[in-house]
């Protein structure tokens, strides 16, 4: 009897953990589509705090190539003290829940992907999907092994499967996630979605769906966290600066520099940089400039290519960083775009360097000046806020629009504005 009594109070603390007795008659949803960061846990919790004096369910709707470990953490913690259902869905069709995603998706008491999306690659520090050496290196991947494994037992999911997107970095998809039970259902609509979440969190069939939007701080950090707009304005902030020592005075392309330097920054705040790398952009930046003045045949140009290259490249691949980086198609097209413009300016500065400087009455030749008073082949010229004495062997007339073609002494030569070539 008393064996009885034990199994059948098992038996109902274990329904208890996989069902909720009060139906709920709202969801709340929030989208999540850039880099997991500490502003992401506080919007997540905000929208969580919502959903609980609703009495409501939360729908979280995922698309991250990854994020901050640390961050990733707290909201994995805030998920599974959650006494309010948390649902995340993958979604739209071609999203992904790479890296600290996978971990939000473990955690959440219900779990979905769509079609054609993707799971897993959780690797804790490169991105490249690199071995990482060292005794560190070894003592953060077993402990995020044992943070993943950890949660997939928590909501009965399959924790060796999990530990593989740590270990070797694995991703699955939709249906392999689904068969492997990583997730709990494929579906391509939130409508279908609440349907087959139902039953595990008594949900109602009547629910009211209310989309909950970001504060205007929140979607300028989100705006910040993505490593490609933050490579953006690092570019537009180094040329900005560089055009405004080249063109000085305007005092436009400082400004446009320093607001673009200073979103950076803030950027990076948000998103841990490696330091070395952003080290070695500025140092492709200072082989081009160097370009420029030094001929070197393009060796220095390939020299800030690959600096830069790899500067890119790198640049968010840093401990605690999961499956951040930046896009290969921008990294070219920023190369491409740079030393063609470093090449243009490169022509003109030689350029303006081999012409001889035009001094005194040379710099008159050229310009455009108007008879103020003209016979016997000589008369007066109003050019270039001067009156000059000129000579001319055509016949002019009082106001006539002339080109200086020379001097002779102090005395200008001059002739009909459409026989005297071009203007200066």
């Amino acid at each position: 009897m008393r064996k009885l009594i034990l199994l059948l109070l098992s038996l109902f603390v274990f329904s208890s953990a996989i069902s909720y007795a009060e139906t709920f008659e709202k969801a709340f949803t929030i989208k999540i589509d850039g880099v997991i960061t500490g502003y992401t846990h506080k919007y997540i919790s905000l929208a969580l705090n919502n959903a609980e004096k609703n009495n409501g369910v939360l729908i979280i709707k995922l698309d991250t190539p990854g994020g901050l470990l640390g961050a990733t953490r707290n909201i994995v913690q805030t998920i599974l003290e959650s006494e309010t259902p948390v649902i995340t869905y993958v979604s739209p069709q071609g999203a992904r829940a790479g890296s600290a995603g996978s971990f939000i998706v473990l955690a959440s008491h219900y779990s979905a992907m769509s079609e054609g999306s993707n799971i897993g690659a959780a690797h804790p520090v490169s991105f490249t999907g690199e071995d990482i050496k060292g005794d560190m290196a070894e003592k953060i991947v077993n402990d995020t092994v044992a943070f993943i494994k950890s949660i997939a037992e928590k909501r009965n999911r399959n924790a060796e499967v999990a530990a593989k997107m740590v270990t070797e970095s694995l991703s699955l998809t939709a249906s392999q996630a689904l068969e492997k039970n990583i997730v709990d259902s494929v579906v391509n609509s939130e409508e279908l979605l609440l349907k087959k979440a139902a039953d595990k969190l008594n949900i109602s069939e009547n629910v009211k769906v209310k989309q909950l939007k970001p504060t205007t701080l929140q979607k300028t950090a989100f705006f910040l966290s993505n490593p490609n707009v933050l490579v953006l304005l690092l570019m537009i902030g180094v040329f900005a600066i560089i055009l405004e020592f080249n063109l000085p005075g305007t005092f436009i392309f400082a400004g446009v520099g320093a607001v673009a330097i200073i979103l950076f920054l803030f950027g990076i705040n948000i998103i841990p940089i490696n330091f070395l790398s952003l080290l070695l952009v500025i140092t492709g930046f200072g082989l081009l400039i160097a370009e420029m003045f030094i001929p070197s045949f393009g060796l220095l140009t390939l020299a800030s290519i690959v600096s830069m290259v790899f500067g890119l490249y790198l640049m968010f691949d840093r401990q605690g960083n999961m499956g951040i980086h930046v896009s290969v198609w921008l990294i070219l097209s920023l190369v491409l775009g740079i030393v063609a413009v470093a090449a243009v300016i490169g022509r003109l500065i030689l350029k303006d360097f081999k012409r001889k400087p035009a001094a005194g009455m040379d710099n008159l030749i050229g310009m455009k000046g108007r008879v103020m008073a003209f016979g016997n082949g000589s008369g007066k010229v109003f050019v270039n806020g001067e009156i000059w004495n000129f000579l001319s062997d055509e016949e002019l007339e009082e106001n006539e629009e002339v080109v200086i073609t020379g001097y002779d002494n102090m005395t200008l030569t001059a002739g009909k504005k459409d026989k005297g070539g071009s203007v200066g």
